[in-house]
């Protein structure tokens, strides 16, 4: 399987940010899958040196990365333009990956629909989007969307991307209600939460040492981490008002911030107005997720913040994971699926967004109850090791994508797109061709009637599509005149000069464009032969008729009659195998180049072609004698 896999905030493993997409990828291509993944250049370090379109390869995933900048402290206006910028770059290079059988987009932002519906349509692929927020609920809960005509087009793109989806995935339970309730089926939507890397995170004391010897001021006391982004949704400005109660209840206790976003000047400036900045609130800037597990190690606890909005109770936060991951208790300041299994498991602690004094003194008392922090640690654990371990997540995950693309073949997809492209573009041109070429027919027709004499055109019995018969019309190239005793001459000595001119310039061919337009035959296909033929094809020979068969073919700019009919079989069933509508316009710009040369007209000896089925018949003579 080929999955083209877009998501605009792709980060690194040695990035600074959640790598789902980058392990889903990984445990896809160690399936034996091939992953491309496009995606920007938000979440690189400089050290990759990116430039416009970078080409590159990490552990197996082959890499489109498109230098479109990005970070949360841009205002509204510069945001919209990267994800438009974004999405119509990602279309023009997955417009290029070939054999593509399956499509997953992943929000946000949003606007990842526009290249994921464009690569699922182009590349005749089934679509799978997964769903890491309700968007465009946040935004409109946040007075991000605030006119009436930006909120009705974020919710119409938002309808429109889960019902272009074959599948979709969805990180929370709450988000795949929201989902379902804008009319999706809901066994069209799958739960896939992020997820734990315990071999990541479960590191020994030693790494936790390492990291407070760099920074002594955090060590003699608790220490309470907030690892993530510095946003106006994240609501870290409450970390800062719960480490002021605490300072007043126990000192020991310290808060650190790791991370960057649009607030950290002004949770910095807040910190040092109540006077906590560096007395028992630090800040330091993000680190990459490689480095992570040192400052989780030395946490006793971590914590995840957001603002105290329903829309985010359906939220999926990686810090929430990586702690999980690191064996740490979870501290939480905000209700929803997250805050109910950390406590109904006893893994950590809710406490509430509008108390921070009764919230101070309930996570003091959590700190201090030794036996309670062990016990949240295990549970921790347990959680990450069984029901959110990256691995078994990650199969559901493929599972998802293989179905998707199994149920749904892409070169199915992709067989009977050209084959709608085919009838389309021959009955507009064979239209057209019988207006615009109809003093053409008019002339030939003349000619014939004056040298030959009635009919004008020849018609016989063919096996078209499926070895249906059809009655082929072509211009008459031959005399019905006939030896003494009635016998038949040969196709060399009824073949008239016109006729030859006919034949050699293809122009008896012309009658051909009713049968193309009827939907008899089509501009390109294996040439129909005689009904006689068909008892004396192989299997493989057959299914030349498993397309309507054409006015010209790839065997006839291949050699044409000069060519064996072994040899022409062969280059019929080569065609059906490669079936697409980019080759029937070489074929027919390589047939006007054969048409002028006059080449192959016929076998050697022959005036036309041996028939078939007296070379057959003479074969198997021989072999019974």
């Amino acid at each position: 399987m080929h999955a083209l896999y877009l998501h605009q905030y792709f980060c690194p493993p040695d990035g600074a940010g959640g790598t789902r997409s980058y392990e889903m990828a990984r445990r896809l291509v160690e399936a034996g899958h091939r992953v491309t993944l496009i995606t920007s250049s938000a979440f690189f370090p400089d050290t990759y040196g990116l430039t416009r379109t970078t080409r590159l390869e990490i552990d197996g995933i082959d890499l489109i990365v498109l230098r479109v900048p990005y970070n949360n402290q841009m205002g509204f206006g510069r945001r919209i333009w990267a994800f438009l910028r974004f999405a119509f770059c990602a279309m023009a290079e997955a417009a290029r990956v070939k054999n593509v059988d399956v499509v997953v987009a992943t929000s946000t932002p949003l606007t990842i629909i526009a290249p994921g519906y464009f690569a699922s349509r182009f590349k005749a692929a089934p679509l799978v989007f997964e769903v890491r927020d309700l968007w465009p609920d946040l935004p409109i809960a946040v007075g991000a969307l605030k006119q009436p005509i930006s909120k009705w087009a974020a919710k119409t793109l938002e309808r429109f991307a889960y019902a272009s989806a074959a599948r979709v995935i969805a990180l929370s339970p709450g988000m795949k209600e929201g989902v379902v309730r804008s009319g999706i089926a809901e066994d069209h939507v799958t739960v896939i939460p992020n997820a734990c890397d315990v071999a990541l995170f479960r590191v020994g004391n030693d790494r936790a040492d390492a990291f407070l010897d760099q920074h002594p001021h955090l060590r003699g006391g608790p220490l309470v981490v907030y690892g993530g982004t510095l946003g106006q949704i994240n609501n870290v400005g409450y970390l800062v008002t719960l480490a002021g109660a605490m300072l007043h209840l126990d000192s020991s206790v310290k808060f650190l911030v790791c991370g960057d976003g649009a607030d950290k000047n002004h949770i910095k400036a807040q910190a040092e107005s109540i006077g906590v900045l560096n007395q028992n609130f630090w800040m330091i800037p993000w680190v990459a997720k490689t480095d992570m597990p040192d400052v989780l190690a030395s946490a006793t606890v971590s914590i995840s913040l957001f603002q105290n909005l329903p829309e985010m109770q359906h939220n999926s936060a990686n810090k929430v994971f990586d702690a999980l991951a690191a064996g740490k208790p979870i501290v939480v300041n905000y209700g929803g699926w997250q805050a109910e299994l950390v406590e109904s498991r006893g893994a950590g602690l809710a406490l509430s967004p509008d108390d921070p004094n009764g919230a101070a003194q309930e996570l003091l008392e959590f700190l201090k109850d030794t036996d309670g922090l062990r016990r949240a640690s295990e549970q921790a654990a347990a959680l990450a090791d069984s029901r959110f371990n990256r691995d078994r997540l990650a199969g559901e995950f493929r599972s998802v994508l293989e179905q998707t693309a199994d149920e749904d073949p892409a070169p199915v997809r992709r067989r009977k797109r050209t084959l709608r492209l085919k009838r389309l573009f021959d009955i507009t041109a064979s239209g057209v061709g019988l207006i615009v070429l109809s003093p053409v027919l008019l002339v030939i027709s003349i000619l014939i009637l004056i040298k030959m004499g009635q009919p004008i055109f020849f018609s016989q019995t063919r096996p078209g599509f499926k070895e249906r018969p059809f009655r082929i019309l072509k211009f008459r190239t031959m005399t019905n005149s006939h030896k003494e005793k009635g016998a038949r001459q040969s196709d060399a000595e009824r073949l008239t000069p016109l006729g030859q001119v006919l034949r050699r310039t293809s122009l008896d061919e012309l009658p051909g464009l009713f049968n193309v337009f009827l939907g008899d035959m089509s501009f390109v296909g294996p040439r129909p032969l005689l009904m006689e033929y068909l008892p004396h094809y192989s299997s493989e020979q057959t299914r030349r008729h498993d397309v309507r068969p054409g006015v010209t073919g790839y065997a006839q700019v291949h050699g044409r009659n000069a060519l064996s009919w072994e040899e022409k079989f062969d280059l019929d069933v080569w065609y059906v195998d490669h079936l697409n509508f980019g080759l029937d316009l070489k074929i027919l710009w390589e047939t006007v180049g054969v048409v002028f040369k006059g080449k192959g007209v016929s076998a050697e000896g022959h005036a036309t072609m041996p028939r078939f089925d007296e070379i057959m018949a003479r074969r198997e003579g021989a072999e019974d004698e």
